[in-house]
């Protein structure tokens, strides 16, 4: 590269030495060294502004950005296959003639479980803007505007709202999901309510919960192996017929995210306060401490015959009863104060407590309901602890009311933070 650097000085000084060496007139205008400028074509005009003005004065314009391609209309078809496919299993348990199984009523509500979810990702992700299409300058126009513009609530829809496209699915798929499981041939199991419950939680459509429970406790019973199907009425107060705590709980959360209070009362009613649930508890919490307390004489007796032999002073037959005794009021006694400090105790009560006078029995067998009372009163109050007691409203003084028909206070003011 150098030498090439030399042969092209070569060349210059060479031409200079024939233009000096050439004569020049006497007389004249002293001779120019021609300027080495590139001609341009004549055809091509060159602006005469220097390039830092045209910079200046030229609007900047950025590329244009491609939109992000909405989730609704990328996975429309697989939306809408699934929901056909979803159908399919459905009409396929409505149009049998014969009992359905467990398995197959679990299995085309566990599809809808999924597809009710990809439903539900579909308007969140199409709502969330990318973070790699995010600027710097974007981000401040956007802080910008959100400070100078007022929010307009028909202009920018909540994060839950849908498409009207994924609306319908929604609705077709929720009532697929309650046709299903009110059809007369499908035997509705814990399972398949369970089932049922998480279905329509995630597509914000608990109304038919209260109506399934009913259900639950009163539709008549298929009878397998039969032509054509034979039905039997089963009673509402049996163990089987209650509604498991999980199951009723998550409906009841369900109803309080929508904020809907007369659904919430009716889940209430539907499940912790019938007389199937209360036996369920008594089954499940009660029967085997009882039967071990009713045993309890014999164990003792049998303990204390053989204490008996292991003393000198007084006759066997003396030492055994009064070993026999003392265990026993130990064990009565001790048990006593155990169960009045399981019914008296208050510390999981937030706003619902029980009124003065109410059996301890009751109160026991009752606080699962007491406990749904107070989640809901707790979500329709006021969050702040300070302003408990200064609700209003129609709804609010109906649930105060019906509080009170349940043997239950509301906001009892002895309890109340600064009124002990």
């Amino acid at each position: 590269m150098r030498n090439t650097l030399v042969r092209q000085r070569a060349s210059i000084c060479q031409f200079c030495e024939h233009l000096a060496s050439s004569p020049k007139p006497l007389r004249g205008p002293a001779l120019e060294v021609p300027s080495f400028q590139r001609r341009q074509p004549p055809h091509i005009r060159i602006a005469t502004r220097p390039a830092s003005v045209k910079a200046h004065n030229k609007p900047f314009r950025a590329p244009p950005k491609q939109k992000p391609t909405a989730p609704d209309a990328v996975h429309k078809t697989a939306a809408d296959a699934d929901l056909e496919f979803a159908q399919d299993k459905g009409q396929a348990i409505l149009t049998s003639d014969s009992i359905p199984t467990e398995d197959a009523v679990l299995d085309a509500l566990h599809s809808y479980e999924i597809l009710a979810r990809r439903l539900i990702r579909a308007p969140e992700a199409a709502t969330s803007i990318p973070g790699d299409e995010r600027t710097p300058a974007s981000a401040l126009l956007s802080l910008d505007e959100k400070s100078i513009k007022p929010p307009d609530p028909s202009s920018s829809p909540p994060a839950q709202s849908r498409s009207q496209t994924g609306q319908k699915a929604i609705d077709a798929l929720s009532d697929l999901a309650a046709r299903v499981i009110q059809h007369p041939n499908v035997f509705i199991t814990p399972k398949i309510l369970a089932s049922y419950i998480d279905v329509q939680s995630l597509l914000q459509r608990p109304e038919t919960f209260a109506e399934v429970f009913e259900l639950y406790a009163t539709k008549p019973v298929p009878q397998p192996n039969t032509s054509p199907v034979r039905y039997t009425t089963p009673n509402p107060r049996k163990v089987q017929s209650a509604i498991p705590t999980a199951t009723a709980n998550a409906a009841l959360t369900s109803a309080i995210n929508t904020k809907n209070l007369p659904l919430a009362v009716q889940i209430i009613e539907s499940t912790f306060c019938t007389p199937a649930y209360r036996r369920s508890k008594f089954m499940k919490q009660a029967l085997l401490p009882l039967t071990g307390f009713a045993l309890t004489p014999v164990a003792a007796y049998t303990v204390a015959s053989r204490l008996s032999h292991y003393q000198d002073s007084m006759d066997p037959t003396m030492a055994t009863n009064i070993a026999f005794v003392g265990i026993l009021s130990y064990i009565v006694f001790t048990a006593t104060i155990g169960v009045v400090a399981v019914t008296t105790s208050n510390d999981q009560m937030n706003r619902v407590t029980w009124t003065t006078g109410l059996p301890l029995r009751e109160r026991w067998m009752r606080e699962e309901e007491r406990a749904a009372i107070d989640r809901v009163a707790s979500a329709w109050g006021f969050k702040e602890v300070e302003r408990r007691g200064e609700e209003e409203g129609e709804e609010w003084e109906a649930l105060r009311e019906w509080i009170g028909l349940r043997g239950m206070v509301l906001d009892r003011v002895e309890l109340m933070d600064g009124m002990e």
